[in-house]
């Protein structure tokens, strides 16, 4: 290590060549060199310019204003959140779902369908029955029951412990393209929407339930909350995702 002079310090106040156990981290500046720290008073700056009465005020709106907020916002994510919970304990598992395909008819005219569970993603679940592959949105499922009664949840584990150490490097080092082309690993770091797994279903044939109708075709585009289907009777035709009761593949 080069020794580093200076004309206003004496010999004894340089670098070592050598840092002896112990040495403070302190890029090897012995601490006899270092200047006494100068105690400087501390004043807390003022956490608003507004009046005590009228800041009591604001903030009561804004806590109002957050917990409506926060109302709306989970009223829906945490009903889907028990589900998803639900299904994740069941991957591998074959179940029966009792689903809701109509529209303005009454409660009571649900449909059953069954599969093993192979992903629960953050607003659908997919099922698989035989060489067919079953997507159905969280917020047609009224009910889940295990085909084989009561099933003891899985202990939770931490993912991807046990995987190749190429794919574990890619994940540190580049981790954006390595995560962006895996529904899987988007499904466990971010948690896959039924838009994005219905991209990589795109120039695949489809086959569509909504509202008690069947539509048939090939998935053409995913385009915000809508999808496109081509068929051999019609070039194109747009489906709203909240009007799918279930997609087969």
């Amino acid at each position: 290590m080069d020794q580093v002079s200076n004309k206003h310090h004496d010999d004894d106040c340089r670098c070592p060549e050598f840092v002896p156990a112990g040495a403070p981290d302190d890029f090897c500046i012995p601490e006899e060199c270092c200047p006494p720290k100068l105690e400087t008073p501390k004043f807390p700056s003022p956490a608003t310019c507004l009046p005590e009465d009228e800041q009591r005020r604001l903030e009561a709106r804004i806590d109002e204003a957050n917990e409506l907020l926060l109302d709306l916002g989970l009223s829906g994510d945490l009903e889907f959140e028990s589900r998803r919970r639900a299904f994740e304990g069941l991957i591998g598992q074959y179940v029966n779902v009792q689903i809701d395909c109509t529209e303005d008819e009454p409660k009571g005219k649900e449909k059953i369908t069954a599969g093993r569970v192979e992903l629960a993603g953050q607003n659908f679940v997919l099922l698989k029955a035989k060489e067919r592959e079953i997507v159905i949105p969280f917020e047609r499922i009224c009910q889940i029951k295990p085909r084989d009664g009561f099933i003891e949840p899985p202990p939770h584990e931490p993912r991807l412990t046990d995987i190749d150490p190429c794919l574990r490097r890619a994940i540190a080092f580049d981790f954006g393209n390595t995560v962006s082309c895996s529904p899987e690993l988007i499904n466990i770091f971010f948690r896959l929407s039924l838009q994005v797994f219905l991209l990589t279903k795109v120039d695949q044939k489809i086959r569509i339930l909504m509202d008690n109708k069947q539509v048939n075709g090939k998935l053409v585009e995913v385009s915000g909350e809508t999808i496109q289907i081509s068929s051999k009777k019609r070039k194109k035709r747009e489906i709203p995702l909240n009007k799918i009761c279930l997609l087969l593949f």
